[in-house]
């Protein structure tokens, strides 16, 4: 009866061990095959907005920096694993053939920046004062992405490569976990 009991139990194990494995591979693959996807979006976007670029008019709405602090993971006193950044955000208002539209694009990509201190997030924004008319710059094709700082991001490139890494670094994992 006890050796019954005790094949049982590592029969479950083994089986939750191989739920568990298939979950975090899973999960793994899902962010590989998200990131991918967002930076070739992303990619595609960015190029298409900075072709055929016209500067245009633009009133500062906003300006701010977010902080966002991570969770701190170490349970120890005294100890802390929490990070924090910094992000800047701007909005603003244009028109394109008569139509209004409103942007938080600094870039042109969704994909943001973070900076390790207020002061860095605050010295990027510091030329865009709420109420300001600014220069920004829109592809007449693509009027809803607007954006401040015509220059090419290259977190779209960082998105696909890590996608592209991720997916086999998780079927490496799977065969060895």
């Amino acid at each position: 009866m006890n050796t019954l009991l005790s094949s049982n139990k590592k029969r479950s194990k083994s089986m939750m061990d191989i739920v568990m494995k298939v979950i975090f591979v899973g999960g793994a693959l899902g962010l590989g095959l998200m990131l991918l996807i967002v930076g070739v979006r992303e990619f595609i976007l960015q190029r298409q907005s900075l072709t055929g670029v016209v500067p245009i008019e633009a009133v500062i709405v906003s300006a701010n920096v977010v902080k966002s602090v991570s969770a701190d993971t170490d349970p120890r006193l005294m100890r802390s694993t929490s990070t924090t950044s910094f992000s800047p955000e701007v909005k603003f208002r244009y028109t394109v053939d008569g139509k209004g539209y409103e942007s938080d694009m600094l870039r042109p990509t969704v994909i943001g920046r973070g900076f390790a201190s207020d002061e860095a997030a605050r010295e990027e924004i510091a030329a865009f004062i709420p109420g300001s008319v600014v220069q920004a710059y829109v592809n007449p094709e693509l009027p809803s992405r607007g954006f401040l700082i015509a220059e090419r991001s290259s977190a779209p490139v960082v998105f696909m490569i890590v996608g592209t890494l991720l997916m086999p670094i998780a079927g490496v994992l799977f065969k060895f976990l």
